[in-house]
C-alpha cells in the first residue's frame, strides 16, 4: 500500500515539476514543486495505508521539506511506541534511500518529516530523514 501511495505521489510529482520549473530561483522552484505536489496528493486524503496508518495530509514547507501527517491507531498501553518508532524509521530510511518512486525526492534534497499522532490527535513521535541520511545511506 506504501508504494501505491508513492506512486501516486510521483505521478503527480512528474507532472508539476515543470509548472514549478518556472520560479525564479531554485529553492523557490523546489518550494513551489513541493508544495504543488502536497496539495495535489493531500486532496485524496485521508488514505488508509494499513489496518493501523492512516496518511492525513501533506504539507510543504520552504524551502524543502515535506510532512506526512499520518494517525496512528496502536494500543500504546499494550505496545512499545518507541520500539515500533525505532522499527519505522529503519523502514522509512531504506524507503526514501532507495526506492525509484523516492529518486526525485533525493535529486530535489529534500527534508521528508513523518508525523504520527493517536486517533485522538495527540503527538505520538515524527520520524525526520534528511538529505544527509539517504545520501549517506544511498552510497
Amino acid at each position: 500500500m506504501n508504494g501505491i501511495i508513492i506512486a501516486f505521489i510521483v505521478f503527480v510529482s512528474t507532472n508539476l515539476f515543470s509548472v514549478a520549473c518556472n520560479a525564479p530561483n531554485t529553492n523557490k522552484r523546489v518550494y513551489s514543486f513541493l508544495k504543488k505536489t502536497a496539495e495535489s496528493a493531500s486532496k485524496e486524503c485521508p488514505i488508509q495505508v494499513d489496518s493501523v496508518m492512516k496518511l492525513e495530509n501533506i504539507v510543504a514547507f520552504y524551502p524543502s521539506t515535506l510532512r506526512y501527517n499520518y494517525t496512528l491507531k496502536y494500543d500504546t498501553i499494550k505496545y512499545d511506541i518507541r520500539e515500533f518508532e525505532k522499527s519505522l524509521r529503519v523502514t522509512t530510511l531504506n524507503t526514501v534511500s532507495t526506492s525509484p518512486d523516492s529518486k526525485i525526492f533525493r535529486d530535489l534534497f529534500t527534508t521528508l518529516e513523518y508525523n504520527y499522532n493517536d486517533t485522538l490527535g495527540n503527538f505520538l513521535f515524527r520520524i525526520v530523514i534528511t538529505p544527509e541520511d539517504y545520501m549517506t545511506r544511498h552510497k
